[in-house]
């Protein structure tokens, strides 16, 4: 491999990848997805073009503490199938 081959991969490995929350004008930032103890998780999404960081329940169904509605349901659906699957 040559050394602008490892570079460009390199590149590649660290960009940021955003999934589309369906029903919503929200991005989650798939690499930003961590499992918190037993239900929790923590991530980061775009939201007006904004990042925000946010922290979920996902047994609970709280997003930054407060029960997540509409939009707010579906982002924290998807940051907690990332993080502990369709069993989770």
């Amino acid at each position: 491999m040559s050394p602008d081959q490892f570079a460009d991969r390199a590149a590649a490995a660290q960009r940021t990848v955003w999934i589309v929350v369906p029903q919503t004008a929200l991005q989650l930032n798939y690499a930003s997805v961590q499992a918190v103890g037993d239900g929790g998780v923590r991530f980061t999404y775009l939201a007006a073009g904004a990042s925000v960081s946010a922290t979920g329940d996902c047994r609970q169904g709280l997003l930054n503490g407060n029960p997540a509605q509409g939009d707010s349901a579906q982002l924290l659906h998807a940051a907690c199938q990332v993080a502990f699957g369709a069993g989770g």
